[in-house]
């Protein structure tokens, strides 16, 4: 009897805490705070949350995680109580500073553990461990000067570069609307448009949920213009759609994280980043878009096939395509004719036209909520007070392990502000690279994926496009061409391990071990890897040139990427013929799809390393057929 009251008292107190972080997201738009104290107050609510919706194994555990939640309580409060003042002792923090920055670098790796498994707990450890120990490695292996504990308590506990940084701040500026958005358009019916458009195209065995993943991204990435909100607004739908078709958690986070990660890429929104360009460059709106539509759609396409290829033919050879979803697949025109379109496409021509017009990215995501709320009045899917309810609560549930990834990212962060590590490294390469384009561009990716360790995409790429892309103007490249290059590489450590955000976003919907899934959505989101070299190297996929053009080194770039693709999608497999068939794939792949046209030897090298590579694995593939 005991028993049975306590757990409905726990689930009505979960229930209220996981719709207190949202409600209080929504009061933070309207009522923004101290930056410290607002972000610690979102940590405290995330924290209770998470252990108090904790079930313990026995007694033991139980006490550990009521010692944690008031932990919590001591931490993140005393960050709320003394917000003001903190900054002002960073660097000479008194001993209750100290030790309570001991205790929340101590609790956050337990919650992280216990929250997102042992793998980003193992890495955050290790940076950590290169924070307090890297003055005993060589300059060229990236050690430091040494730091007291002292400076590294105050550094990443007092102040706003550290475990209260920029992830904390994005988790409660931008992601938790874009996953309350995701969770509205839910329902209002918009992503049941989306999904059923994807269905009726798609189908419903086991490869049509993937390649509804991928659709689907492509299409919320159109509205969102937002990784993270792109993995919350479809994830939500279709990684439980892919587990019941039989794929891996890992994998099905990794899919949804690499589709997901083409939303600030796809025209027309692009994410915020976009407007940082304009204002750098002074050029039209309708010229970026224009000059990133051929590298975006390339992205989707390859990004299709390699899903496609990897379902079929490699992840479950032995198991039977046709799976029933438990789904039944619509027709086209049923599609088009759910009401969830209207709400969809309101969605999308809000956001269009608030961020056309240089609106705050909070208040255009804001205003197309409202705009959604009330344009489903009249349909039959239109919004309840219960619906509503059910919305947020289910958005501060999830928003609760976001946020504690986020603190981890925090102490990452704050390591590599506080080492140098962020600016060392591509000082290194750039000099490294002095005179050669490829070289440099190799350089200018890597800094970007360094620097995107350390502070969200869209400044990453602000500050690489500052430093390197006046140097890769003056070796003959465009300026829009450049910032676009710069812009990708940004982009890209949304997937690179050890942060890949989406990664994280992906696999706390997944319930996946995140440090297969980085790697996972790593490997199959290759194309953003290569196609900022290719059309560094091919103006042509920027819209330049004859419409003959464009579109034939269009289909070229696409069959390299293709091949590419088709040799990371098998490489599990254990034969040395088969995988150096797929290493032929690679390298002739990336040599048909990067290099300059005029280069024939080059084309014909890696034409002949592609079909000797496809060869082996044509007949492989009939064979299973």
């Amino acid at each position: 009897m005991f028993g049975a009251v306590a757990e409905t008292a726990q689930k009505q107190a979960r229930t209220v805490l996981f719709l207190a972080v949202s409600l209080y997201a929504l009061y933070n738009y309207w009522q923004p705070g101290f930056p410290l104290s607002e972000r610690a107050a979102l940590a405290l609510l995330a924290v209770t949350a998470f252990f108090v919706s904790m079930q313990p194994r026995n007694w033991l555990a139980g006490a550990f995680q009521v010692a944690h939640l008031l932990l919590g309580f001591a931490v993140f409060g005393y960050i709320i109580l003394n917000a003001h003042e903190l900054p002002y002792r960073e660097g000479i923090p008194n001993s209750t500073d100290i030790m309570v920055g001991i205790a929340g670098v101590y609790l956050i790796l337990v919650a992280v553990k216990a929250c997102l498994g042992s793998g980003l707990a193992a890495v955050t450890a290790i940076f950590l461990l290169y924070l307090f120990f890297g003055q005993h490695l060589p300059v060229w292996l990236g050690g430091h000067r040494g730091f007291s504990l002292e400076r590294i308590i105050s550094f990443l506990y007092l102040n706003d570069a550290g475990i209260m940084g920029f992830a904390m701040s994005a988790c409660l500026k931008y992601m938790a609307l874009f996953l309350i958005l995701g969770k509205v358009l839910q329902q209002v019916g918009a992503m049941d448009f989306v999904m059923g458009l994807s269905r009726s195209l798609f189908g419903t065995g086991r490869t049509g949920p993937p390649l509804m993943a991928v659709m689907s991204s492509a299409l919320v990435g159109t509205v969102s213009g937002s990784t993270m909100g792109n993995v919350y607004i479809s994830g939500n739908m279709t990684i439980p759609l892919m587990r019941r078709v039989g794929i891996r958690r890992e994998l099905a986070a990794a899919i949804e994280a690499a589709a997901s990660s083409g939303g600030q890429i796809m025209p027309p929104v692009m994410g915020f980043a976009v407007f940082l360009m304009i204002v750098l460059l002074d050029v039209a709106y309708v010229d970026v878009i224009v000059a990133a539509l051929i590298p975006a759609t390339l992205y989707f396409l390859v990004l299709g096939f390699g899903v496609w290829l990897r379902i079929r033919h490699m992840e479950a050879p032995g198991q039977p395509h046709a799976v029933k979803t438990g789904h039944d697949q619509p027709s086209v025109t049923s599609a088009l004719l759910h009401p969830g379109l209207v709400t969809f496409l309101c969605a999308l021509g809000v956001l269009v036209y608030l961020l056309a017009n240089r609106n705050p990215l909070q208040t255009s995501v804001m205003i197309a909520m409202a705009a959604c709320l009330t344009v489903s009045l009249p349909w039959r899917v239109r919004i309840t007070p219960r619906k509503l309810f059910q919305a947020l609560v289910d958005s501060g549930r999830e928003l609760v392990d976001v946020a504690i990834a986020c603190l981890a990212l925090g102490i990452i962060a704050g390591t590599v502000l506080l080492t140098g590590l962020g600016t060392k490294l591509p000082a290194l390469m750039i000099d490294w690279s002095t005179g050669n384009l490829p070289l440099l561009l190799i350089c200018s990716f890597l800094a970007c994926i360094v620097l995107g360790l350390g502070i969200p995409s869209s400044l990453a790429y602000m500050l690489v496009a500052l430093l390197i892309s006046h140097a890769i103007v003056q070796l003959g490249v465009e300026l829009l061409d450049a910032h676009l290059f710069v812009f990708y590489a940004a982009l890209a450590a949304m997937i690179t391990p050890p942060v890949a955000l989406a990664a994280y976003a992906a696999a706390s919907i997944a319930k996946s071990d995140y440090w297969t899934t980085g790697w996972l959505a790593a490997a199959l989101g290759m194309p953003k890897y290569l196609v900022p070299f290719a059309f560094i190297f091919r103006p042509q996929l920027l819209m330049r040139g004859s419409v003959l053009e464009i579109l034939a080194v269009s289909a070229l770039t696409l069959v390299g990427l293709a091949a590419v693709s088709l040799g990371l999608t098998g490489i599990r497999n254990p034969t040395v013929s088969a995988l150096a068939a797929r290493v032929c794939l690679v390298i002739g792949g990336t040599l048909v799809s990067v290099p300059p046209l005029d280069e024939a030897y080059v084309l014909a090298f890696g034409t002949a390393l592609c079909m000797i590579g496809i060869a082996p694995l044509l007949l492989r593939v009939r064979r299973r057929a």
